[in-house]
């Protein structure tokens, strides 16, 4: 896979603490060019472990989710994070899932074989973060990749071509009864499907929120994040 770096860009980030690499690079999938973002503590770490954050039909600028002050969060607690943008292989469109999934989801099986040859970071102590789309191309690629270390579901829905799936990572699924773009027994669902199937799986119901949370909504799913991240990438 044939790796071409665009941009290095060096950081101090106002009111999160010590600076931040923030790198951004292009790298050649199977499925076309995409960009990768790259957020790190400047601190040295011992045990490295790396977040994918993927974003929704909206994009990574969308207004639904602070994307790049998640990463800014999670990169702080001595993560490194990423953020494929996936829908470049699809030209920014995110029309017809169902067409899709299994390309989103080769673009970013590549973007887990970049990171662990930049960064020597394996899939075993790599967590997907998926809202909206992006959970549902999450657990594609996890359908694959059983050996991740764990994905967040946020928003999001098992597509139907991998609902016969018999191996899944340890998941996380944060999920609003409001939400009227994705219902909520969607995620009622796939924790079925984990029991049933005998998979680890943690369903998080939030009772006031809709599809994009609101910021107290916000809070509270990166606190359950945060100690997802710590418990299944936990150094050994």
């Amino acid at each position: 896979m044939h790796v071409r770096r665009l941009a290095v860009l060096v950081c101090a980030v106002s009111g999160f603490g010590q600076p931040l690499w923030h790198k951004t690079t292009t790298f050649h999938s199977r499925r076309g060019r995409a960009t990768i973002e790259e957020y790190a503590s400047r601190a040295p770490t011992t045990d490295a472990a790396a977040v994918i954050l993927l974003y929704g039909s909206a994009g990574v600028q969308s207004s639904a989710v602070p994307y790049a002050d998640e990463a800014r969060l999670f990169a702080h607690t001595g993560y490194r994070v990423y953020l494929p943008h996936y829908l470049d292989v699809t030209r920014g469109h995110a029309s017809d899932p169902g067409m899709h999934y299994g390309i989103w989801a080769q673009t970013v099986r590549d973007a887990l074989q970049y990171i662990q040859s930049e960064a020597d970071i394996p899939p075993s102590r790599t967590v997907i973060v998926g809202y909206s789309l992006g959970g549902s191309v999450a657990l594609s690629v996890a359908a694959m990749e059983s050996h991740l270390a764990g994905v967040v579901v946020w928003s999001g829905s098992l597509p139907d071509a991998y609902r016969d799936v018999e191996m899944l990572p340890p998941l996380l699924i944060l999920h609003g009864t409001r939400d009227s773009v994705i219902p909520v027994d969607n995620a009622r669902q796939l924790a079925a499907l984990c029991t049933i199937k005998h998979l680890g799986c943690d369903l998080s119901i939030y009772y006031e929120e809709g599809h994009a949370f609101s910021a107290a909504g916000l809070t509270r799913a990166n606190r359950e994040i945060q100690a997802f991240l710590d418990t299944v990438l936990r150094p050994r």
